[in-house]
């Protein structure tokens, strides 16, 4: 970030005004009463990071007529609590020492000032709260930097007495590194940590300090809870999966497709073998099934590449189902047409529908990949469900889905329970399928016999090959050895 960007030639207010401005755009504005997303999660974090009163709807002064974007009820429920107030008095002390170092600095040093005299630059009321609270933080002939550092070693005994504020659902380290600081209890490891949020400042959470990695692409990342989380979890590596916990009700995403069917009338189901996975899509269609729900399926169509997984067959193979198959070849290695086929497969059923006088009203789309969302946002006239997997959705795509309200569905923990049930079948399904038609289908019998005769220069007629087959041959069974080898079991005793 170069050092003449906007946000370096604002001063601090009008920095954190324009950077509210901003994250409350009408398109990302939030309010009580249109709210599809949950923002208790980003309120207790921001409480506790020590984001200011005004941004919980106190003294609105500076963002007049803007909604608060942290509930007002979280903040009081945790100012009500030691632990929770000590950890944010001091982290909004880190903030402003990190901030405002240069300046602090200079006036402990030429007018002989400790932090408790320099009220401009540092918060009194949080030094008054950590001293109410059984905490004296300022010391005689302190060190600024060293003050940085007892932030850090005071709030590792106090951080951990706020996971009560977490669901348990939530991943409590992730939440807890966003307090310290990789060697946070040296004055170089604060040093390394205060360049970056000085180099970056206008990409921390309403500038606050955080031990945090700075994404441009981010945003506003306490603009709500589905925000916030699908982030946090990545920056660990990991992935964040039930966005039913930090959406509300009213939210696009729905926990079961049954109101979906029923609110329907005729329904399409398109399936991208590419962008599904063949376990749970199958594990979804039993379900349907056992429900009565495929009765108002006109069509599933499995639209697959010839790279695709060979689970697919389990799904074809099933003749209850309205199913068309359609497998594409590549005209080039490195590019697949399913997509584009599926589309075209999709408009052709819609059209053929009307003019057979029975058109469809609704359509479900199992795939993760956001090309689809053309032929969902220009086919308005349709009701579409779409139905994700966690691991493989973006998260642009699911806002670009919760934003244009456009139902969707997580197919990823609705099977659990019989998820190996699931796999074990379609494993079985294609072993079978191996052995038969890949090893037992190059086996003819009445060869081998040809051959045995034919080394041992002996011949039988067609009477004494069938007596000798049913004699001796047919009694015996193929077998499998612990090695996975096929052996011959029950075969006849000799003389």
């Amino acid at each position: 970030m170069s050092d003449f960007s906007i946000g370096s030639m604002l001063d601090d207010d009008k920095r954190t005004s324009l950077q509210n401005f901003s994250e409350n755009l009408p398109f990302n504005r939030i309010s009580a009463e249109n709210s599809k997303t949950k923002r208790e999660i980003v309120s207790k974090i921001a409480f506790l990071i020590g984001i200011d009163d005004k941004y919980f709807g106190v003294g609105q002064s500076q963002i007049e007529n803007m909604t608060p974007q942290f509930y007002r009820s979280i903040y009081d429920e945790l100012n009500k609590d030691r632990e929770a107030r000590i950890v944010r008095n001091l982290c909004r002390l880190r903030t402003k020492l990190q901030r405002n170092f240069k300046a602090i600095l200079t006036e402990m040093n030429s007018d002989i000032k400790n932090i408790d005299a320099i009220p401009d630059l540092v918060p009194q009321d949080a030094l008054q709260g950590l001293e109410e609270d059984g905490i004296t933080f300022v010391r005689a002939r302190r060190r600024l930097d060293e003050y940085i550092v007892d932030v850090h070693n005071y709030l590792l005994p106090h951080v951990p007495n706020c996971q009560k504020f977490l669901p348990d659902w939530i991943k409590w380290p992730y939440i807890r590194n966003l307090f310290f600081i990789n060697k946070g209890s040296t004055i170089e490891g604060n040093k390394e940590a205060a360049r970056i949020y000085s180099e970056f400042r206008d990409l921390f959470p309403y500038q606050s300090f955080i031990n945090w990695s700075p994404d441009e692409s981010d945003g506003n990342i306490l603009r709500d809870d589905a925000k916030f989380l699908p982030i946090l979890y990545e920056r660990n590596r990991d992935k964040f999966y039930d966005m039913s916990k930090v959406t509300e009700a009213g939210d696009a995403a729905i926990t079961d497709p049954e109101d979906f069917f029923v609110s329907s009338g005729r329904i399409i189901i398109a399936v991208d073998c590419e962008n599904a996975d063949p376990c749970k899509v199958i594990g979804i269609m039993k379900d349907l099934d056992a429900r009565g729900m495929i009765d108002k399926v006109a069509k599933i169509l499995l639209v697959d590449d010839e790279h695709t997984s060979a689970q697919w067959r389990a799904l074809r193979r099933n003749e209850n189902l309205p199913l068309e198959y359609y497998l594409t070849d590549r005209v080039k290695d490195e590019k697949s047409a399913v997509d584009v086929a599926l589309t075209i497969k999709f408009y052709r059923e819609i059209a053929q529908s009307i003019a057979d006088g029975r058109p469809i009203d609704a359509a479900v789309i199992i795939s993760s990949d956001c090309d689809f969302w053309p032929l969902i946002e220009l086919t308005p006239e349709i009701k579409f469900l779409v139905m994700l997997e966690y691991d493989n959705c973006s998260q642009a795509y699911y806002q670009r889905l919760q934003n244009n309200n456009i139902h969707f569905f997580y197919i990823d923990e609705f099977f659990t329970a019989g998820n190996l049930e699931l796999k074990t079948e379609a494993v079985l399904q294609e072993v079978i399928h191996e052995i038969e038609d890949n090893h037992l289908a190059k086996l003819n019998l009445f060869s081998v016999i040809n051959r045995a005769l034919s080394k041992l220069d002996l011949k039988m007629n067609d009477a004494e090959v069938s007596q000798f087959i049913e004699k001796y041959i047919a009694g015996m069974t193929v077998g499998f050895a612990r090695n996975g080898s096929a052996v011959l079991r029950n075969k006849p005793v000799l003389n």
